[in-house]
C-alpha cells in the first residue's frame, strides 16, 4: 500500500524538473536579491577595478537599474513558489510558475535585453522548454 494513490504520485520527470527549478530559482531569487541590497557598492567595485585585464567587460551591469533586481528577485520567489506547489502536485503550481517565468522574461527584454539591441533567444528556450515540460504533468496534479 503507497502512501499516494496513481493520480497523485509524482512522476519522476517532474522530480527532476522541481529539483533544477529549485537549484536555478534559488541561485537566482538569493543573486537578484543580493544584489538589489548592495547594487551601489557593486557599482563602485565595478568602476574601481580593472576587470577589462580579465576580459571582463562589466559595463553593462552599471547600466541595469537597481529595480531590476528586486523584480527579478521577487518574481523568481514567486517562480519558487509555483515549484513547491507542482512538487506537492498542485496544479495551481503549474500557472504561477508560468506566469512568472513569462513576466521574467518580459522585465529582462525591457531593462536589459532592448537596450542592449539583443533578443533573449536563450532565456525564452529555457523558459519555453521548462513551460512545456511542466505542462506535460499539469493533468496529473490536482
Amino acid at each position: 500500500m503507497t502512501i499516494f494513490s496513481e493520480k497523485n504520485q509524482r512522476p519522476q520527470l517532474l522530480t527532476i524538473l522541481c529539483i533544477l527549478s529549485f537549484i536555478g530559482g534559488g541561485m537566482g531569487a538569493v543573486s537578484n536579491l543580493f544584489v538589489f541590497l548592495y547594487h551601489n557598492q557593486i557599482n563602485e567595485i565595478i568602476q574601481q577595478e580593472s576587470f577589462a585585464d580579465f576580459g571582463f567587460d562589466l559595463s553593462i551591469f552599471i547600466r541595469i537599474p537597481k529595480i531590476y533586481f528586486l523584480i527579478s528577485g521577487l518574481l523568481q520567489v514567486a517562480s519558487l513558489g509555483g515549484v513547491r506547489m507542482m512538487w506537492n502536485m498542485m496544479k495551481t503550481g503549474f500557472h504561477v510558475y508560468a506566469i512568472s517565468q513569462l513576466l521574467m522574461l518580459i522585465v529582462s527584454t525591457v531593462f536589459i535585453y532592448k537596450p542592449a539591441g539583443v533578443f533573449p533567444m536563450i532565456d525564452l528556450l529555457l523558459a519555453t522548454t521548462f513551460i512545456l515540460l511542466y505542462l506535460r504533468f499539469r493533468d496529473k496534479m490536482q
